[in-house]
Formats: structure tokens, C-alpha cells, sequence
């Protein structure tokens, strides 16, 4: 009978440690959000969609910003239309990843017409098991690991968190612990040029139509101005896109930055526009900037907001 228990007790623990060791594997590879909801609560934020989670990087912020003499550590919360537009679930979700007793933080706001648009179009829903968007879902966002996401989110089966499968779109992706998301893709001009005219595609048929600027995702906007400025210095940014993303987003909202110097100038901040900029970075797909080009905006937004926190700006 002893025998027959400690191999029902072995036959118990083997799952267990398993699901412990699967758990505790999960990284940076695992998916595109998973580390964003495993990290402390952060002092200044970078927020937004794919754009700035994968075209602003806080080392860089950080390092410019440092060599000014400001000892800022910032964190990518950006996550992807769908999920990170501005509205009241996202603004919840900074609210828990922030820390409350920050008082000298920066935060990096990004905006484009399609983060305070609505769409009525069918491809626009964000997916995930939770159903919408987990942004509105997650109420746990600094824990290791995070098994609320990993059990509600995360769409994959468990165990391919420890067999990750590198050829596939994830596997070329890399979230670091400050929460920068890397992306891996071919750079030749060709598979440039075909992944730009894949995703002008996707936002014509699928996010252009019925799109429209929304009033209160503009408020909520404005709400999470008001909201980050009691935590320290705000910066509303629009990066660069192809000039023939530009047009996309002209087309439906051509007043766009005259609402954000609006906003920005209604709420005493600044607001840095790339828009016109977009033949002089380079891109992985038209519409994310690539690492390099990346780097180079963010030392742009770093060297503005030492200006601004100077109260040198004009």
C-alpha cells in the first residue's frame, strides 16, 4: 500500500512540476504582451500601439535623456490597434501598471488617427480567449509569472511555450524586459515592398472603411493626458509612417493634427509630429519602424522632452 501511494504521489507531482517549469518559461519569446504584464509597476510609460511598442525604445529614451542629466527609467505599454486604443479599458490598464507615487515620471503618449478612430469594420475586433480586447480583461498586470494572462490570453497550448516554433510570426518576435518588442523580418528592399503593400492592403479593406474619428476616444485621450500629467511630464507624439500610409489616414482624418495641437495645446503639453518625415526613416512593413530607424526617432523625442522638462521648448 506505501508503494502504491508514493507512485500516486509521484504520477501527482509530475503534472504539477511540469505546469510550474512551463510557467516559468515563459519569456520574451512567448508571445508579443506576455512580459508587459510580468514587470513592476513603472514610473513612466510609453504608450500607444505597434507603432511606438516597436518604434520607441526606452533604452534609448532613457540614455539620451540620462546624458541631459535626467535619470528616467521608462517602459514600453504599448500594445496594437484593437487592444491599446485610447479609451477608458486602457487608460484602467496604465493606471494598474503605474506607479501611484510617481511624481517625476515622462510619458510618451503616441497618437495616429486610427488610436481615437472607430471602425465598424468586421477585421477591426481585436481576438483573444477572453473575447474583445484582454486589455479591458487583465486585472493582474505585474506578476511572474502571470497566470491569469497565461491561462486567459494567451491563445497557444501551454506546452509550446517550452517548444516555441521559431519559423513562425511569433518566433520572429522579441519582447524585452523593458518592454520594446523587436521584430525579426528579412530587410531586403523586395520582402520590404511586399510587406508594405500587405499591410496597405489590410488597412484599406479592413480598418479604412467606416473609420472616423471618435469623440470621446479623443476625450479619453485627453482624460489620460490629465491623468499621467499629475505623475510628471507628458508628450504627445506622431511618428512616421510611408508616405503612402500617410495618405491612408489623410484620407479619412486630414485635420488629424490640427486636433492634436488642440489637445495638446488645451492641456499645456507639447506635441512632436514625424508625420512629414516619413521618406527619411526606414520601415519593416510601411508602418513599423525598424530597430535602427527606431532608435534614431527616439533619440529625437528624448533630446525634445529634455527641452520640455528644461522648459526650454518654444
Amino acid at each position: 500500500m506505501g508503494t502504491f501511494f508514493r507512485r500516486l504521489t509521484l504520477f501527482a507531482l509530475v503534472p504539477f512540476a511540469v505546469a510550474i517549469i512551463t510557467l516559468l518559461a515563459a519569456d520574451g519569446r512567448t508571445d508579443p504582451y506576455y512580459l508587459r504584464f510580468t514587470t513592476p509597476r513603472q514610473s513612466s510609460l510609453i504608450l500607444g500601439s505597434s507603432r511606438p511598442a516597436q518604434g520607441i525604445r526606452p533604452q534609448v529614451l532613457d540614455s539620451v535623456l540620462r546624458a541631459h542629466g535626467k535619470e528616467v527609467r521608462s517602459f514600453n505599454y504599448g500594445f496594437a490597434l484593437g487592444y491599446s486604443n485610447y479609451g477608458g479599458s486602457y487608460l484602467n490598464s496604465i493606471l494598474r501598471k503605474l506607479d501611484p507615487k510617481a511624481t517625476d515620471g515622462v510619458f510618451v503618449l503616441a497618437v495616429d488617427p486610427w488610436g481615437v478612430a472607430d471602425t465598424h469594420s468586421p477585421g477591426s475586433k481585436a481576438p483573444g480567449k477572453a473575447g474583445g480586447s484582454f486589455i479591458a480583461t487583465m486585472k493582474c498586470v505585474n506578476m511572474d509569472p502571470n497566470i491569469e494572462y497565461l491561462l486567459t490570453v494567451y491563445d497557444q497550448p501551454l506546452l509550446s511555450i517550452l517548444f516555441p516554433d521559431r519559423n513562425s510570426p511569433g518566433g520572429r518576435m522579441l519582447l524585452h524586459e523593458d518592454g520594446w518588442l523587436e521584430v525579426e523580418v528579412p530587410m531586403l528592399p523586395a520582402e520590404v515592398e511586399k510587406r508594405t503593400q500587405a499591410k496597405l492592403k489590410e488597412y484599406r479593406t479592413q480598418r479604412l472603411p467606416g473609420a472616423a474619428i471618435s469623440p470621446v476616444r479623443t476625450s479619453y485621450l485627453a482624460l489620460t493626458i490629465d491623468t499621467l500629467q499629475k505623475h510628471g511630464t507628458v508628450l504627445l507624439v506622431r511618428l512616421p509612417v510611408d508616405p503612402r500610409m500617410l495618405a491612408l489616414e489623410d484620407s479619412f482624418a486630414p485635420h488629424f493634427n490640427k486636433l492634436m495641437k488642440a489637445v495638446a495645446s488645451s492641456k499645456g503639453v507639447e506635441y512632436l509630429d514625424f508625420s512629414e518625415e516619413g521618406s527619411s526613416w526606414a520601415y519593416t512593413d510601411g508602418n513599423h519602424l525598424t530597430p535602427e530607424s527606431g532608435a534614431g526617432v527616439t533619440a529625437v523625442i528624448a533630446e525634445h522632452l529634455a527641452k520640455v522638462m528644461d522648459g526650454t521648448q518654444q
